[in-house]
């Protein structure tokens, strides 16, 4: 007996791109703000404490905290109505955003964008297990993520090229990605569609599991947590320097403010051409592990190079590095579905989404507040990055110890369903 692969179709491709799309605007709008740091800073009269809260603690942590829920809602509403609610709720709040006048206000909406972002991930990854095949899901899940890093590409160098030459104060440019939301809803509400599985000519039913049993399955197994956080771990200081303080750092090192964002664009090169990468040897080769370990090694190596190192060239190697190796996050991903039978998936892979956003959105303060308190000056120094930027490191070899112990092999097969093996004479 052969299991039943879904078929690759035109009409599948293109809400796959869709989704993408929606991924890539929510990921633009996670990490903007990190362009616009100092203007938005001076508006509102924030500290690096404050900021790093606005930026990336009000978006993160509701993020994190509602992906299980948003993969029992996509379940539930399925991906159409899911996806529609969350490209509105993205637009409204980028709009309200850019009329902020007060940071109560500003707090409010970035909020908001945290929430209706949330469901970009997971409604991408329940479009390619429910419209691509499954065969190819690592290289598929590393495509997605190529196409959605394209956004943090945009917000560092491109965008702070484009705001500085044209002059444009960054309301208009969050009204400009507003407009761009409402646009996107559109296309959502005329073109995405639920998929239903099919075998023959007989439709296939599941009976839609309860919230409770969804989430006993998911919180009584230690290997999806090894792996959610291994995910954590490898991704969180890319994030970080790209929401925060990363173009300052590197300014500090003695590069102009252009040279700084368009290392944080060259991390996300690297992470955008890692993830398909990444994904497609571990499809072909059948391993997960060795390519996460190989990630993780990766990690600390950047981490060490960036901190240490000032020259152009060598500062250059180490962001495509970090970016390559933090795209070892895709593989957690097709790894951690890999642990449930489907009905559960969309609740496992909203774990590991879960995991990511919540500890960063609870490590970034942390080392706002590090950098604040340890600063003599109304500018941080290299000293005081220097210091909490060990911080990135420790996480580091956490996320290492992960992959060389605690994590096992999946060699691309589920671990909880039959294995089906077709039958030859």
């Amino acid at each position: 007996m052969e299991q039943q692969n879904t078929p690759l179709t035109v009409k599948g491709c293109f809400i796959w791109g869709i989704c993408a799309l929606f991924f890539l605007y929510e990921f633009l709008l996670r990490t903007v703000m990190g362009t616009f740091q100092h203007p938005i800073m001076y508006d509102f009269d924030l500290t690096t404490f404050q900021f790093s809260l606005l930026s990336t603690t009000m978006y993160l942590l509701v993020y994190g905290l509602m992906q299980i829920p948003v993969g029992l809602i996509v379940d539930r509403y399925g991906l159409k109505k899911s996806l529609l609610f969350a490209v509105l709720m993205c637009a409204a709040a980028v709009i309200g955003f850019a009329y902020a006048t007060q940071h109560p206000m500003a707090a409010f909406f970035r909020f908001m964008m945290g929430l209706g972002s949330s469901f970009g991930f997971i409604c991408l990854l329940v479009a390619v297990y429910d419209w691509m095949p499954n065969q190819h899901s690592g290289l598929l899940i590393g495509l997605s993520q190529f196409i959605g890093t394209l956004g943090p590409m945009i917000a560092a160098g491109p965008l702070e090229s484009i705001a500085y030459n044209a002059n444009t104060h960054w309301r208009d440019v969050f009204i400009i990605l507003g407009i761009i939301g409402i646009g996107l809803a559109v296309i959502v509400a005329f073109f995405v569609n639920n998929n239903h599985s099919k075998a023959g000519n007989y439709l296939i039913l599941h009976r839609p599991a309860s919230a409770k049993g969804n989430l006993k399955i998911l919180i009584a197994r230690l290997q999806p947590w090894s792996i959610a956080l291994f995910s954590a771990c490898v991704y969180f200081s890319l994030e970080y320097l790209s929401e925060n303080d990363g173009k300052t750092f590197i300014a500090l090192k003695g590069h102009s403010p252009q040279f700084a964002a368009y290392m944080l664009t060259l991390g996300w090169l690297g992470y955008a051409l890692g993830c398909p990468l990444l994904g497609f040897l571990s499809d072909y080769w059948q391993r997960r592990k060795r390519l996460m370990i190989f990630a993780a090694v990766c990690y600390v190596t950047a981490l060490l190079m960036i901190m240490f190192l000032t020259h152009k060239w060598l500062l250059m190697i180490a962001f495509f590095l970090l970016g390559l190796a933090t795209s070892g996050q895709s593989i957690g991903f097709v790894t951690i579905a890999e642990q449930f039978k489907r009905q559960y998936r969309a609740v496992g892979l909203s774990l590991n989404n879960a995991v990511i956003m919540t500890f960063a959105s609870l490590n970034a303060p942390a080392i706002g507040w590090m950098i604040d308190r340890s600063k003599k000056t109304i500018l941080p120094s290299m000293s005081d990055y220097s210091a909490a930027f060990f911080i990135l490191l420790g996480i580091a070899v956490i996320g290492l110890i992960c992959a060389l112990w605690l994590i096992k092999e999946t060699f691309c097969k589920s671990a909880v369903d039959f294995t089906y093996l077709k039958r030859t004479e």
